[in-house]
């Protein structure tokens, strides 16, 4: 019988790197929910909550009350009830999410515990890092017309690996970008916060990034990290709106980094967004991942 309790359960600091990531890494996670450096640079925006038992790395999201499958040690049906239980107990949905199609499909008698439903918001898009480089094909023609456009307007540019005192300028680069795509202030005012967490720890995490300059002016940048053996995870990327194919340029210029190391990259999710749907799709995926999310029954 499970016996975990959520007051249990600890806020992601930067020295529970130590126990978290090996857990991560040793179950060569592939969501990008479970990368270290966005368990902690979301975390206060999250809320986000922690617990190591019985060879399981047990996560919380308080801000939207759901449990993520936990990793490593394999989870029973019975078990998910009794913590699912745990959370109703303590006043909670007893959600959960990020479920692997395995569990669901090896577990017919969860519909009686749970309404089962494709998570699509949250699935994440993996690309073949070679076919960024490449861009090769009828259908990715546009974009590497973007990149030739680019290249005239801006033949010196250069490509640099991002430094920590490249914060201000990646911050006023962002602001730009969120004006011109009239995005959400609540959600900029976040991505802000939490990309503002990542610069001050940008060493201890491990991130790298890449920008994109022509002269002085910042073009656009990029932050990422290992996700597991194969695959690297791209946590923020903007760009100048104003300036065509800068978009392009710093998504290819990114994948020729990592190309020689990662066979995948993961790009997240759409969260939804059909603007951010309709780009992520237009680079031709190699597929989306998507997980189960369950919702209690009451």
């Amino acid at each position: 019988m499970m016996k975990i309790k959520l007051e249990d359960f600890s806020p992601v600091t930067l020295d529970d790197k130590q126990n978290i990531q090996p857990l991560l890494m040793a179950d060569d996670v592939f969501f990008c929910d479970y990368s270290f450096p966005n368990l902690f640079t979301w975390g206060e925006i999250f809320k986000t909550r922690w617990l190591i038992d019985d060879e399981r790395l047990w996560l919380y999201n308080g801000y939207d009350d759901m449990m993520l499958m936990p990793v490593g040690k394999a989870l029973t049906l019975s078990e998910m009830v009794a913590v699912s239980d745990m959370m109703l107990r303590a006043g909670k949905n007893g959600d959960f999410v990020l479920v692997g199609e395995d569990f669901v499909k090896e577990n017919p008698e969860l519909e009686r515990f749970f309404k089962v439903e494709i998570d699509h918001d949250n699935g994440d898009y993996i690309y073949s890092s070679q076919k960024l480089v490449e861009l090769a094909g009828n259908k990715l023609r546009k974009k590497r017309n973007q990149i030739n456009q680019f290249l005239e307007s801006y033949p010196d540019y250069t490509s640099s690996a991002l430094q920590s005192s490249d914060l201000d300028a990646c911050l006023d680069l962002s602001k730009r970008w969120c004006r011109q795509r009239t995005c959400l202030e609540l959600d900029f005012t976040h991505e802000t916060s939490a990309l503002k967490k990542a610069f001050l720890h940008f060493d201890a995490l491990e991130l790298q990034g890449l920008k994109i300059n022509h002269g002085q002016d910042l073009m656009a940048f990029s932050v990422f990290s290992r996700l597991n053996s194969n695959m690297a995870d791209v946590h923020f990327e903007k760009f100048d709106p104003l300036s065509k194919g800068a978009s392009q340029i710093i998504n290819c210029e990114t994948a020729k980094l990592l190309s020689g190391k990662y066979k995948y990259i993961n790009r997240e999710q759409d969260l939804g967004i059909e603007g951010l749907r309709r780009a992520k799709k237009s680079y031709e995926p190699e597929y989306i991942v998507c997980a189960y999310f369950l919702e209690r029954k009451k």
